[in-house]
């Protein structure tokens, strides 16, 4: 079938499917990251999409994949942010502070929004759903680079997974605490830069 010349572009059946299926990984990505891995269900993400309960089995062979290919879409969120921010930091001078180079690294390593908790609450349960933690450990390596990127332009030569591990564990302690997870993490990295 040909296409008269100004009329829109047909939607193979095919393509529908393909926006359908990724419309539901979308919907589970979301899912783990404002309630966790362990709140994806077949009902929820069906629900998230605008789907029917059907489509979650008809487009993939199981809850396992589908966590899987969520939890790609979050790895990859949160690599660009901090290639975003690589990126800002070669094209401008560099910061001239330590607080302006710590105020870099946290743009680069937490998520703009202030709900703190909830990325790190499902950071914790992907650990007990295999799934997304293969799919988080196949993406970390992306982070990491970005997060080198920030550092060598900065000047300072320390591994990027130090630099995560210690505003993750600030942000752990502070959320455990009470206390605001950007101050912590800023006094941490202050000790170790």
């Amino acid at each position: 079938m040909t296409r008269e010349s100004g009329a829109p572009p047909v939607v193979t059946r095919r393509a529908r499917g393909e926006l359908r299926r990724q419309k539901l990984v979308d919907a589970a990505a979301a899912i783990i990251r404002e309630e966790g891995p362990v709140a994806v269900t077949h009902r929820a993400v069906a629900k998230r999409a605008g789907c029917s309960l059907s489509a979650t089995t008809y487009y993939f062979t199981g809850l396992d994949e589908l966590l899987a290919e969520a939890g790609q879409i979050n790895i990859r969120l949160w690599a660009r942010r901090a290639e975003h921010v690589a990126t800002e930091v070669e094209r401008q001078p560099v910061p001239t502070t330590l607080d302006g180079v710590i105020t870099v690294l946290l743009r680069a390593c937490l998520p703009a929004s202030e709900a703190l908790e909830n990325h790190y609450l499902q950071l914790l349960q992907a650990a007990s759903i295999a799934p997304v933690a293969h799919a988080y450990a196949a993406g970390r390596q992306r982070l990491d680079d970005a997060i080198g990127r920030v550092l060598r332009r900065v000047g300072i030569d320390i591994a990027p997974e130090l630099v995560i591990a210690v505003v993750d564990g600030a942000a752990v302690s502070a959320l455990s605490e009470g206390r605001g997870v950007r101050e912590t993490a800023h006094d941490l990295l202050a000790e170790i830069l």
